[in-house]
């Protein structure tokens, strides 16, 4: 298959399906979005495989069909897109998959008023002319693979369209994986530490909520308070994040709570967020590694897990039963209590091993980027799209 995939979330699928010497593969990222993780990939420079360019402006969004990724989406048998890939694959006329990555399905395609400009009632008129392109796109795709978690449910409701099945998200388990030279950072007992690299957006703001964007970290930095009112002895790895909603409120909290002396904020010292490797090493250090607890996960899940850490976080039962129904190694945690006990049970070094095992044997069944890639060939084959 000769296949076009656009926005980076789209990386790791695209070098599993470069694996296939039958697939003729191109990855289009936009320069101005391109994240600091992709920085140091070998493969970001390799023209035949990755094209990097200012693809986006607010020309091209106007005018769809001048634009040059239309130009190039349009040459492939198919194309695979997220972020605002639906606006050019479209107008290419080319059969594509739309595979969104949270705000480029439960809010870009929805006008709505910034918190700055809500008090004024001004929408703005651009972010309105986006909202209507990646509607007219996303209801123009074959299909819309996705989980089935509330955000993506209400989003797909709302466009009038459905879910057409769930790619699992595919990572470089190569890189994420455990520390074979030092298995366990911490084999006592009494003292542990949590890596929790999500960003803080707590405040149960109605639109946040909507959109996916609400993380409730505050379940966590409560439990993990009670963990070490209980006498656990445990530590905090948080990320300081540019743009992070709550994380003022974040400092607060912990202060509040008279544990921020247990806690270590990590930063780049630039605007940039950590590349992989940087990531797999935080990963690596530490005991536990956690996620959002609003129902669903993200890939700094998938991460920990494959780096052989138990997670601990909230995910939607029946969707998980869906997905996965042989069952999924995610410890969860729906509130504060229930994460002090995973915190206190996770004290024993046995138990962390014998979870992270079993996480780092999931990763590679369901998440692995070869094994991903093959299911995709398979879904895109049923779709009559080979």
């Amino acid at each position: 298959m000769r296949i076009a995939l656009y926005g980076h979330f789209m990386y790791e699928l695209a070098v599993g399906l470069r694996g296939n010497p039958d697939n003729e593969v191109q990855l289009f990222l936009d320069s101005a979005t391109l994240p600091t993780c992709l920085l140091d990939e070998p493969l970001l420079h390799d023209p035949t495989f990755v094209k990097v360019a200012p693809w986006v402006t607010h020309r091209e969004v106007l005018r769809p069909k001048n634009a040059e990724i239309t130009e190039h989406l349009a040459s492939f048998d198919v194309a695979i897109v997220t972020d605002l890939g639906p606006i050019f694959a479209a107008s290419a006329a080319t059969e594509f998959v739309f595979m969104p990555g949270g705000t480029d399905l439960t809010l870009l395609p929805f006008p709505v008023r910034s918190r700055s400009t809500r008090p004024r009632g001004r929408l703005d008129i651009f972010a309105g002319v986006v909202a209507a392109r990646m509607r007219h796109g996303i209801r123009a795709a074959t299909s819309i693979w996705g989980p089935a978690f509330r955000p993506f449910r209400l989003a797909v409701e709302r466009l009038g369209c459905s879910l057409g099945g769930c790619l699992p998200q595919a990572i470089n388990t190569k890189l994420f994986s455990p520390d074979v030279a030092s298995p366990l950072p911490n084999n006592r007992s009494e003292s542990i530490t949590i890596f929790h690299p999500a960003r803080m957006a707590f405040t149960p703001d109605p639109v946040l909520i909507e959109i996916g964007a609400c993380k409730y970290n505050d379940v966590l930095l409560k439990g993990f308070a009670k963990a070490i009112d209980l006498g656990v002895d445990v530590r905090l790895r948080l990320t300081e994040r540019e743009g992070a909603a709550d994380q003022d409120l974040g400092k607060q909290l912990l202060s509040d709570l008279k544990v921020s002396d247990r806690v270590e904020w990590l930063s780049t010292g630039t605007s940039s967020h950590f590349t992989w490797r940087e990531m797999v090493d935080l990963y690596r250090s530490s005991d536990i590694s956690s996620d959002e607890f609003s129902g669903w996960f993200g890939l700094a899940a998938l991460e920990g897990l494959s780096c052989g850490k138990p997670v601990l976080n909230y995910l939607e039962a029946a969707v998980m039963e869906s997905e996965y129904p042989d069952g999924h190694p995610f410890l969860q945690a729906q509130d504060d209590d229930q994460v002090c006990e995973a915190i206190t049970m996770l004290t024993d070094p046995g138990t962390r091993k014998e979870i992270g095992t079993a996480s780092r044997e999931w990763v590679l069944a369901h998440h692995d980027r070869g094994v991903v890639a093959r299911k995709c060939e398979s879904m895109l084959r049923a779709l009559g799209m080979s």
